[in-house]
């Protein structure tokens, strides 16, 4: 028997953060806006005064101020909290793996147990996972016959981030956690925005956990009744509970309150399971080698989910907050959704000495997702290989070619990802108004008490039609590849080209309101085509002292362009969002102005196109149709998000002990929208009155001639909101994704002590990051205002006896 010990202790930080005002900064930058506008800045609803004069007339900030108290009860004292730092830690998880396995030649077993502890960066979450797992099997009749299973059990309790770093980074910096008694919540008050108490929220959610339990895995027998024929069945289940618990607290936060508490039950169940069987036939003549393979599978998933809502509690604690104990309005709701799937299978290999290689497949898959009329849908599937070092004329080419096999292949691949309801009309019972698509039901036209619109009769109105021809999307790919192998596999390497084209793609088209009810409606419709290529290379060695090295690369190069769209989609195509899908195009590609630099002159302004809101510091947009006017007309194709190229470097170094690997990871001419950039570029364009990024500080101005960040101003009169290339920056980066150092102890000391090996290792992640010059933001992998890639360090041993 063998028992194996694997243990680690990380802890995780953010290692960047996205830099927001300070009280005394905020103040700074509300007052330049203002004098920007030609405002008073003394006449601002957020609490500040300021103390300022002309000099050389050139308006000069001599102080800012704000009142000891921001309220008139006195209950709010003004600070400068730093609530980034108030909602945040150092993250610490352990993590523990204990397992036992044995084999012999009438069965086998392994068991493991897991623990899996972290508490999260953000303060008060945490995540818990318990799990086990057990696999067996047993050989009978001088393994003729062999049965086993395969089982798993997860329990996962988490307490979730509610999120909260993105408030933390808005709220404003003058406002503390506590009301002076150290006890009430501090909030906004006068005319500052409704902006929540990054605090409070985490303490009201410390007992809002979830917890999951999942039980999965097969059961399976295989019988070889005669030579060379192998019978196998499968059965497998999955099945999982998730259940919340979510209470709603009352509360003062400033001038926000909330006086119903509540408690939110939800709970689901899933059950799936797979049956497979299959029959296979190997077969040996000469240097003749045949494998055929048939079978069928069935699968099912079941999804079941009930909700409850109770109002009115005279206790707020958790043990109280139980439905029963509500005195208020209650609600209720639940749902249940199944699809299935039927599988026939074949599959048929042949290879001739080890030196010409042929396979084929076919699949006849039906799905309950589809129309009754494509139900099933067809993918076949045919590769071809040969060993070119394998002929005879390759042979002087040897040692220096010890492996070159070109590869070549055609199939068809079924994507049935869509909702379980897909195929089917539905209804709600709600005449409300508004969209019928809409899935909130507000019940009938009258409600009990004989109020209500009653615009309609009461009954139920569609919101989706069903669609007998739905079918599944089919991908085409074809691909040719080389794989080669020079000096006895010290170097290897792939080369892979490849073209897909997917038709048929699954679509729910935008809701035309002129078509009334049951408005929506899955189609196929959509084309796609993707080609590319992909290489990998890699290098091993060992010098002559010992020291043992390993250089492994990969980079892959896509081209993706939209090849068909449905007439309901091109109809419906308005350009007004940040990313839109046309034809001749990549998906999700970035459609909108093109920002020409910032006005610098009021010779600029005077010679520019007709531009609402323009004047000095504020962007230029391109005319691009050239007819004196900005507007819609002037959009145009301004980002890609599909990156040029993907990367990915390993290093692994070892001598005598010791350890040492990297793994280091890119993507490259690629953009990204830097949505940061609307709350640290600009005061006006986004949730104005909050907190805003210190990017601010460095604004145009008259006396910062030369800065690329509009000019601060109270209203966004030049609708710099509008989606422009100002917001598009490259995402290219390099990151060292793990550094990890280890020691394995010589197994003369270890054997002592009984024990097999034992190896403790240190390890870095995301330590460091290259990116563009072009980005302006702290992570281009996360360019959103909210949750960058953490700092993560992990201690840990290996041990096995």
């Amino acid at each position: 028997m063998r028992i194996d010990l694997n243990y680690y202790t990380a802890y995780s930080q953010y290692a960047k953060k996205t830099e927001v005002l300070n009280a005394k900064q905020f103040g700074q930058v509300l007052w330049q806006a203002n004098i920007n506008d030609g405002l008073n800045p003394n006449s601002n609803n957020l609490s500040y005064s300021f103390d300022w004069g002309v000099q050389n007339g050139t308006p000069t900030l001599y102080n800012s101020y704000v009142p000891e108290y921001l309220d008139a009860g006195k209950t709010i004292k003004s600070v400068n909290t730093n609530w980034y730092d108030e909602v945040s830690q150092t993250g610490i998880a352990n993590s523990l793996d204990v397992s036992a396995s044995s084999a012999s030649d009438k069965g086998s077993y392994f068991f493991s147990l897991g623990y899996y502890d972290n508490n999260g960066i953000v303060k008060l979450t945490n995540f818990k996972r318990l799990s086990a797992r057990v696999n067996t099997s047993y050989n009978f009749f001088d393994g003729k016959l062999k049965i086993g299973e395969n089982f798993t059990f997860n329990k996962t309790n988490e307490l979730m981030d509610p999120g909260v770093l993105d408030p933390a980074l808005r709220a404003l910096p003058i406002i503390p956690v506590h009301t002076v008694d150290g006890i009430g919540w501090g909030g906004p008050v006068g005319g500052m925005n409704d902006r929540q108490n990054p605090v409070r929220l985490l303490e009201y959610n410390k007992d809002n956990g979830y917890q999951y339990q999942r039980f999965f895995g097969n059961v399976y027998a295989e019988l070889q009744p005669v030579k060379n024929l192998t019978l196998k069945s499968s059965f497998g289940i999955d099945l999982s509970n998730y259940y919340k618990r979510m209470l709603q607290r009352s509360y003062v936060s400033g001038y926000l309150q909330n006086k119903t508490n509540a408690v939110n039950i939800d709970q689901s169940d899933t059950e799936k399971w797979t049956w497979s069987n299959t029959a296979q036939y190997t077969a040996k003549a000469g240097k003749h080698h045949f494998d055929v393979l048939g079978g069928m599978e069935m699968y099912k998933d079941t999804f079941k989910n009930t909700w409850l809502r109770k109002e009115g509690f005279l206790i707020e604690t958790p043990d109280y907050m139980y439905p029963d104990a509500g005195t208020g309005d209650a609600f209720n709701g639940g749902s249940s959704t199944y699809y299935s799937l039927l599988s026939y299978f074949g599959k048929f290999s042949y290879d001739y000495d080890n030196r010409y290689l042929f396979s084929a497949t076919i699949r006849y898959d039906g799905s309950s997702r589809f129309g009754k009329n494509n139900r099933f849908g067809t993918f076949p599937a045919f590769s071809a290989g040969w060993r070119i070092n394998k002929e005879h004329f390759a042979e002087n080419l040897i040692p220096f070619f010890s492996d070159l096999r070109l590869r070549a292949g055609w199939g068809q691949t079924g994507n049935q990802e869509i909702s379980n309801s897909a195929v089917y009309s539905l209804y709600i019972a709600n005449y409300a108004g508004g969209n019928p698509t809409w899935a909130t039901s507000y019940g009938t036209a009258y409600d009990i008490s004989g109020v209500g619109s009653g615009l309609l009769p009461s009954g139920f109105i569609a919101t989706q039609t069903k669609n007998d021809d739905l079918r599944w999307e089919t991908t085409t790919q074809t691909n040719l590849g080389l794989d080669f192998g020079f000096f006895n596999q010290k170097l290897t390497g792939s080369i892979d080209v490849y073209k897909k084209a997917t038709k048929d793609i699954l679509v729910l088209p935008p809701y035309l309101g002129v078509i009334g009810e049951g408005g929506d409606r899955w189609i196929n419709g959509a084309s796609m085509e993707n080609k590319g290529i992909e290489i990998a290379l890699s290098y091993q060695n060992e010098t002559a002292g010992g020291f043992r090295y390993e250089i492994s690369g990969n980079i892959s190069m896509n081209r993706n362009k939209i090849t068909a769209l449905p007439q309901s989609v091109i109809n419906n195509y308005g350009g007004n969002g940040t990313t839109d899908n046309i034809l001749g195009r990549p998906v999700n590609s970035m459609y909108g102005y093109i920002a020409d630099g910032l006005f610098r002159t009021q010779a600029e302004v005077d010679n520019s196109a007709s531009q609402s809101g323009k004047g000095l510091g504020r962007i230029r947009y391109a005319d691009l149709n050239g007819d004196g006017m900005i507007d819609d007309k002037d959009r145009t194709w301004i980002g890609n998000p599909n990156p040029g190229f993907m990367y990915g470097i390993n290093l692994n170094f070892s001598y005598k002990n010791f350890d040492l690997s990297t793994f280091w990871q890119g993507i490259g001419d690629v953009d990204v929208i830097n949505s940061k950039k609307y709350q640290t570029d600009f005061w006006s364009v986004d949730d104005v009155g909050s907190n805003k990024g210190t990017r601010l500080l460095n604004a145009w101005s008259p006396q910062n001639p030369n800065s690329d960040i509009p000019a601060l101003t109270t209203v966004d009169s030049n609708a710099e909101s509008r989606f422009s290339s100002y917001y598009v920056e490259s995402g290219s980066y390099l990151k060292l994704r793990v550094l990890q150092l280890g020691y394995t102890f010589p197994k003369s000391l270890t054997e002592h002590y009984n024990i097999a090996n034992f190896r403790m290792y240190a390890s870095v992640q995301n330590l460091w990051t290259i990116k563009s010059k072009s980005f302006t933001g702290i992570d281009p992998e996360t360019p959103a205002f909210g949750y960058p890639l953490p700092l993560t360090f992990n201690f840990g041993v290996n041990f096995s006896l």
